[in-house]
């Protein structure tokens, strides 16, 4: 493009600057309004006869055609002959979109940039300018301005709802008729405290509604003052109880930590990103877990225990395990991870970082960077160093020895014995925090002591022990070598067979049991009970109650330091060897319960073994036993399409990866594991390029995988005899349960409904008497859709009665809530039909379940007519149409009488509005939100 560059301003007037931002001489009046209407749509023709009609309106002179003409020779006179381009009868302004600041504005509204939209915007479109017919786009122009500062102020009286008052204030003076102003207003007052201007701010917006326009306030403003009146929780931001769940309940009281709680919670408020920082055995966990519970945030805390992993690539997959999300297809773990939480406002805690600092930097970047309501609590021994500002260090300092510190210790010497004092003590427990330089660990180490030492013992054994230890190892911070020498100093106190035993424990992750800290001791001559015994009365191994029995943990610094002397010693590949054949048996024995009536139980107990069963499979792979990785997950394979374990389809590709071709039966648990976990994310093209990689195109098995991964029911009706005999040929009796399962499904939705119900039936019968409950309500669920597809509903209800009532293990893949909303809402209870189908729509997306939008799709629709909810049924609609779901005959015709109802009170829009089943999801979750609020609220308010 010829000439200098040029940034054109139709915000606040319409002016031209150049590069150097000098103004240029473009005229005035007609010939600026007439840069405006082209300025509008930069690059795109405009004809002669829109141009006069945008200048003069309906009665433009006779002589409009030339005075035009004049007004473009001006134009170019001020910017450039070739900046203003004659195509055909219609005229071009040929600049960079982006040198128009409504372009910009507009740009970045779209782009989620709120605050630098708002910049942008530096008064009122074409001010001093009047253009008749341009008036509809400066109405527009400032419509999607109030929209954007609604939308800045809602997230800022989130934040500061004080700051927001005087704003507010104004702009319901200056536009009192838009009522998201009103509510924001309501709320912001509300929540500092004036809850009585917060009502008056109501009758003063129904007031000017009932004057001026001679309506109503609509449903928004009505829900807001009910729950005003009512002091709804959630107004306030108060967080909801269930949010807390997600992390521990501590277990002893914070001792000196007020200040450092109040400085976190304001260091969180402004920032995305807070790490703190210090050393191992300052305090940071406890500190972070007692700052998450006090911060109030919609969508809750999340708890991500870091010291359960290796490697930097594996922090996506810890957060996603506590998060529940998987990957999408197109999408890496960490992408799917920014995109379930991006809408939410919730806490990320991600707590010992330091020896995973580069990943859990990327994932806090990641998440920083996509998600504005999202906040990071971090822990770790170095800042992460994210980019643009967004992290905030909190340095976590010591207790001072004679206020916190000193009673830190007092306070854990008397949980262990009755007999201590801490008035006769005082001064010496003052000297020996001063020591332990305040640090809580080794206070609470020292302090376990009291058992058999004075505290005059105590500290004039911890001198000399120090003074030892100078020379020690000498990296990180003086008080890290306190640190390491106070746990060295209570290590040597041990006797030797409790340093050995705590040394064999050190190769657990996570938490471990009595028989699995007897297995790595075997053959060492140790009494198990009686050193275990006395290792917790000593604070070097915690003790706590379990589902199945007492458990026992290593605090990680101590399970380090246990860990480097194992390493040095001739036991290390021992207990290492030890640790991998009791994660085996373990997981071996679980089979039997996972493939039958036991299954719950045997849920809870996988739980309780995955830490230790992922560092098995990890530690086998990285040693290249393929086998051994294999024998380890074989006896949960199943649990890949049951449950929401994406690991196991992990652990699958890397199987498939490292086994040769001629492995047959590793290679066909690797395809269906991993086939399940591309089937539930809907990611039919990944398991294509999987496919070719490791198997044959005329597999048996694989071939029919590749149909289940696709919906294809006539392909696996085809390949199932094939598939099902090449499992029982190989004995994998479990894998092949599913693929039964899958044929009775296939023959169901493929309109066989004869021979899909005798499929069914006979594994129903099976399944009731030899479980697992999962496919027993896997296969009961699909006969009710067999009865509903043939318009036998008494039959359906019956059935997906039966279903429900089936006990399930936590996170099973089912469509219970979904079935179990529809029988509600047919029983006239809409309001529990609405919860329940809520919850699982949110279940879905925490899963990453696309496979599971279809029949919440399908249920939403029926009922969106009867509450006359048209235009929200059909979107729905029309997006199931865009998926091919409802090219199938069962499926079609369950929406057939709502596709009547829809298309006859609303047009069906266009399917391309939603893109995904994500979308829809969350599309069906919004409206279910409004239809709930609607219940909620009385009637004529």
């Amino acid at each position: 493009m010829a000439g200098p560059a040029v940034r054109i301003r139709l915000l606040g007037g319409v002016e031209v600057v150049d590069g150097n931002g000098a103004a240029v001489d473009i005229g005035a009046g007609k010939c600026r309004a007439l840069l405006a209407a082209l300025a509008l749509q930069p690059g795109t023709a405009i004809p002669d006869w829109r141009l006069v009609d945008l200048l003069w309106g309906e009665q433009p002179p006779r002589t409009a055609v030339r005075t035009l003409q004049s007004y473009i020779a001006r134009l170019r006179g001020g910017l450039g002959a070739t900046r203003i381009v004659r195509s055909g009868a219609a005229y071009r302004l040929d600049v960079p979109a982006d040198a128009v600041d409504v372009i910009r504005f507009g740009r970045r509204v779209e782009a989620g940039d709120l605050a630098g939209a708002l910049a942008e915007w530096t008064g009122e479109p074409l001010a001093g300018v009047p253009v008749p017919g341009l008036a509809a786009a400066v109405d527009g122009l400032v419509e999607r301005w109030l929209g954007t500062v609604e939308a800045d102020l809602a997230a800022r009286v989130d934040a500061d709802a004080a700051a927001t008052v005087g704003p507010l204030t104004e702009l319901s003076t200056r536009y009192p008729f838009r009522e998201g102003i009103w509510a924001l207003l309501m709320t912001a007052l509300y929540r500092v405290g004036r809850q009585a201007d917060a009502l008056a701010a109501y009758r003063t917006a129904r007031q000017r509604l009932v004057e001026h326009l001679g309506v109503e306030p609509g449903p928004r403003l009505r829900r807001l003052e009910v729950a005003i009146l009512g002091q709804d929780h959630r107004i306030g931001g108060e967080q909801r109880s269930e949010s807390i769940d997600r992390l521990p309940r501590r277990a002893v009281r914070l001792i000196g930590r007020d200040g450092d709680l109040d400085l976190i919670g304001r260091a969180l408020a402004e920032s995305p990103v807070v790490t703190l920082v210090g050393p191992g055995g300052i305090g940071k966990t406890a500190l972070a877990v007692a700052a998450a519970q006090r911060v109030r945030l919609e969508h809750g805390a999340w708890l991500v225990d870091l010291t359960e992993i290796t490697t930097d690539q594996d922090v996506p997959q810890a957060v996603a395990a506590a998060v529940r999300v998987e990957e999408g297809p197109g999408r890496s773990l960490s992408e799917s991870i920014v995109l379930a939480l991006s809408s939410l406002r919730a806490l990320l805690v991600l707590d010992n970082c330091e020896h995973v600092v580069d990943g859990a930097a990327r994932l806090a970047q990641a998440v920083a960077d996509g998600c504005p309501q999202v906040r990071v609590l971090a822990t770790a021994r170095e800042p992460l160093g994210l980019n643009h500002g967004h992290e905030r260090l909190v340095a976590v300092t010591p207790l001072p020895a004679a206020g916190a510190g000193a009673d830190l210790f007092a306070d854990r010497a008397n949980a262990l014995t009755a007999a201590f004092t801490m008035d006769a003590a005082r001064e010496v427990i003052e000297e020996i925090c001063r020591c332990l330089d305040g640090l809580p660990l080794a206070i609470e180490l020292a302090a376990a002591q009291t058992v058999s030492h004075t505290p005059p013992e105590i500290r004039e054994r911890l001198d000399d022990q120090l003074g030892l230890l100078v020379g020690g190892r000498r990296t990180g911070a003086d008080r890290h070598r306190t640190m390491r020498a106070t746990i060295q100093w209570s290590y040597r106190l041990l006797t030797v067979a409790e340093q050995d035993l705590l040394q064999r424990l050190s190769v657990f992750t996570g938490p471990v049991d009595r028989a699995g800290a007897a297995a790595v001791a075997a053959g060492s001559g140790l009494d198990v009970n009686d050193v275990l015994h006395t290792l917790v009365q000593r604070s070097m191994v915690t003790a706590g109650p379990g589902l199945f029995g007492q458990q026992f943990r290593l605090l990680e610094p101590i399970r380090q330091f246990a860990a480097e002397h194992l390493t040095a010693g001739p036991a290390a590949a021992p207990a290492q060897a030890a640790h991998t054949r009791y994660v085996r048996e373990r997981v071996t024995s679980l089979r039997d319960q996972l493939t039958g009536p036991a299954e719950v139980q045997g849920v809870a107990r996988l739980d309780e073994l995955w830490p230790n069963l992922r560092v098995a499979v990890d530690r086998a792979f990285a040693c290249g036993d393929y086998r051994l990785a294999h024998d380890l997950f074989r006896p949960i394979a199943t649990e890949a399409a049951r449950r929401h374990r994406h690991e196991v389809g992990q652990w699958a590709q890397r199987l498939l990866e490292q086994a040769p071709p001629e492995d047959r039966p590793r290679i066909v648990t690797g395809l269906i594991a991993a086939a399940s976990r591309y089937h539930v994310c809907q990611d039919p093209a990944g398991f294509d390029t999987l496919i070719r990689q490791h198997c044959e195109p005329d597999d048996p098995v694989a071939r029919h995988m590749r149909a289940n991964v696709r919906d294809d029911y006539a392909t696996q009706i085809h390949t199932a005899p094939q598939a099902l005999a090449e499992l029982r040929r190989l004995g994998a009796d479990d894998l092949a349960a599913h693929v039964e399962v899958d044929l009775g499904a296939a023959l169901v939705f493929q309109g066989q409904y004869a021979r899909g119900e005798a499929q069914l039936t006979q594994l129903v019968d099976r399944f009731r008497s030899h479980g697992p409950p999962t496919l027993l309500n896997w296969t009961l669920t699909l006969l009710g859709f067999s009865a509903a597809f043939q318009g036998r509903r008494a039959a359906a209800d019956t059935l997906f009665d039966q279903a429900i009532d089936v006990p399930l293990p936590a996170r099973t893949h089912s469509p219970n809530q979904s079935v179990r909303a529809l029988a509600l809402f047919r029983r006239g209870d809409r309001r529990a039909a609405y919860q329940l189908l809520r919850a699982h729509v949110e279940e879905l997306l925490d899963a990453d379940n696309m496979h599971g939008a279809c029949v919440v799709s399908v249920n939403f629709v029926t009922m969106m007519p009867a509450v006359a909810r048209f235009a929200d049924g059909a979107r729905i609609l029309a997006f199931l149409d865009t998926t091919g779901a409802l090219d199938n005959a069962a499926w079609a015709a369950m929406v057939a009488d709502a596709r009547d109802k829809l298309a006859t009170f609303a047009p069906i829009p266009n399917g391309s509005m939603i893109l995904d089943q994500r979308q829809a999801l969350a599309t069906i979750g919004n409206t279910l939100d409004d239809l709930l609020v609607e219940q909620a609220s009385p009637v004529g308010c």
